[in-house]
Order: C-alpha cells, then sequence, then structure tokens
C-alpha cells in the first residue's frame, strides 16, 4: 500500500471535481457510472469477489463511494481504483456498441443478397423454365435422381439407428 504522502488520489482531479459537482446541483449526468451501475455490478463482483454485494449496492453507483470501498478493501491506491472504475465502464460501453456495429455492417449485405435474389429469379428462371420445356425427360430424370440420392442419404441413417 502507498503512504499517504504519495497518494494524491484524496484530492480530486479537476475533471473529477467538476462531475462531482454537477452532480452536487443535480444534473444526472455527473457521475460516470450512474447509468452502468447495474449493469457492472456483476463485473465488480468478478474483479473483488471479497467485497459483499450489500456493500457495493450501498454505494448506489457513486464513483467516490465505490473507491472509497475498493480502497478499503484492498491494498490499491484510489488513483489505481479510480482507472480501473472508468475502464470497466468504458469496456461495458464498448461491449454494448458492438451489436450495432454488426446490425450497421449486415444490413448492406442483405440488401445486397436480395438484389441479387431477384437478378437470379428474373434472369435465370426463364432460362431454366426454357431448357425443362426442351428437354422433360432429362429434367424428370434429374428429379428423380435427386430424390433417389436424398432418399439414400436420409433412409440411411434411419436404418443403422
Amino acid at each position: 500500500m502507498s503512504s499517504p504522502a504519495n497518494d494524491h488520489s484524496d484530492q480530486p482531479s479537476p475533471p473529477t471535481r467538476s462531475r462531482e459537482d454537477g452532480a452536487a446541483a443535480g444534473e444526472g449526468q455527473g457521475d460516470p457510472l450512474g447509468d452502468h451501475f447495474q449493469s457492472l455490478l456483476p463485473l465488480l463482483q468478478q474483479e473483488w469477489p471479497e467485497i459483499a454485494r450489500e456493500r457495493w449496492e450501498a454505494t448506489r453507483g457513486s464513483l467516490e463511494e465505490l473507491v472509497q470501498l475498493i480502497a478499503s478493501q484492498t491494498s490499491h491506491t484510489r488513483t489505481i481504483i479510480r482507472a480501473q472504475l472508468l475502464e470497466l465502464v468504458d469496456h461495458l460501453g464498448r461491449i454494448r456498441e458492438r451489436p450495432r456495429t454488426w446490425e450497421e455492417a449486415l444490413h448492406p449485405l442483405e440488401e445486397q443478397l436480395d438484389t441479387l435474389m431477384e437478378e437470379l429469379r428474373r434472369d435465370l428462371a426463364p432460362r431454366l423454365k426454357r431448357k425443362i420445356r426442351q428437354q422433360p425427360l432429362l429434367s424428370l430424370s434429374v428429379a428423380i435422381l435427386a430424390g433417389f440420392v436424398t432418399g439414400l442419404l436420409l433412409g440411411g441413417s434411419r436404418r443403422q439407428q
């Protein structure tokens, strides 16, 4: 544990002080953990399992109260703990953004697939119909063969059971 003379974390940094002042003034966005506390709670319990859930909940998600709680239970300085908590909040934010990123990436691919399927139906279907009408016996033979192979594959697995 570092000596108190080296631990300047009792004095909040200017950005932290302004956040605390905002919270005191009644602004809802003064504490970066406030909105994320319930979803952050399992991560906190995983990181510091020696601290009981009731003690976590008693902090009501206040960054300074969480820092104080963790500092009282561990040998880490308040500065390190504050940095870890803010890193967990940042990690949680990135996890929440991922589904939107995947959705945004898949949407153009879905549209492209729809376009290709429409082109296939428009261009390939008439050509296939024309070939089937020109060679009905060959088409019938291919259909029968495909059914026979499918039946062997599916029927073979039933016989083995």
